[in-house]
């Protein structure tokens, strides 16, 4: 048998690593409710503390992010509770419209991503090359021209061609399901 302890920081490391992975998406969401960003980074704190102090409730076997997502939104009506008298406020059913949208667009978001991955895929050569280089290394559309030997505005109508083609892959995927 093996020991609890490592047991224990296996789960923990889980735990640590799912949290990490979920706080650019968590953030997105917080700020979704609340309407701006300097409150939703300390909710954004609040709603890391309350993950963490319940990190023992959470099922490993469930998808973290929904999970996470109703943390944080308890978070935001704690939050908005505390700051009751703010004119700014969006008034709960709206916050609970809001979070719902949230998590139709956070679904959509998936989808959209796994059929870029599966389009980018279907790209080849020059055309995988010049995405790689604009989008994987952040490489100036200049710096591309130079080091393929071609005028910027070529590499820049490849790539507005390139993301045409991605795009029209991307809805096609998503249409056909």
């Amino acid at each position: 048998m093996g020991d609890p302890q490592d047991a224990t920081r296996a789960r923990t490391g889980d735990f640590v690593q799912a949290l990490t992975g979920v706080q650019s998406r968590l953030y997105a969401y917080i700020c979704s409710l609340l309407g701006e960003a300097v409150s939703a980074r300390d909710v954004l704190q609040d709603t890391n503390l309350a993950l963490w102090d319940k990190a023992q409730d959470y099922d490993p076997a469930r998808p973290f992010l929904p999970w996470a997502y109703r943390v944080a939104y308890i978070q935001v009506l704690a939050y908005r509770k505390r700051c009751t008298r703010s004119r700014l406020l969006f008034d709960e059913q709206l916050v609970s419209e809001l979070a719902q949208e949230a998590l139709r667009r956070d679904d959509d978001l998936d989808r959209r991503l796994e059929a870029l991955g599966d389009c980018m895929n279907q790209l080849t050569g020059s055309r995988r090359e010049i995405i790689d280089h604009r989008y994987l290394q952040g490489e100036s559309v200049d710096r591309i021209a130079a080091r393929l030997h071609k005028a910027p505005n070529v590499v820049a109508a490849s790539l507005y061609r390139i993301r045409k083609t991605l795009l029209e892959c991307i809805e096609a995927k998503i249409a056909t399901g």
